[in-house]
């Protein structure tokens, strides 16, 4: 696993899923890459890449007339690659995540 974090600007056009809200402080959200090899999975092993678009809070409880808490937080992937069709098809299917087929390799300095 390798999660490089980076701060993401969050705009009005920000992509978010219709389900959550995404997260910012000052107009910034936390971001970044995250790359993971599966050798065991239930659709076998594969990689995957996912570009984070920002962190997003999950569902909503009112306390108060127009005051809404979070109930809670995760990080909202806008492009997800993984190395394998029976992944892609996974990913579409059971989690509703736009994934795409890509080859994806490791290189070792």
């Amino acid at each position: 696993v390798i999660f490089r974090p980076s701060l993401v600007r969050i705009t009005p056009s920000s992509s978010s899923p219709p389900s959550a809200s995404l997260l910012s402080l000052f107009g910034y959200s936390l971001g970044g890459s995250v790359v993971l090899e599966y050798d065991v999975s239930p659709v076998g092993p594969y990689r995957e890449y996912v570009t984070m678009g920002g962190v997003v809070g999950l569902g909503q409880v009112s306390v108060g007339e127009s005051n809404k808490r979070f109930l809670g937080v995760g990080q909202w992937g806008t492009d997800l690659y993984v190395s394998t069709q029976v992944a892609e098809d996974v990913c579409k299917q059971v989690w509703g995540v736009p994934a795409q087929v890509a080859n994806i390799d490791f290189e070792e300095d």
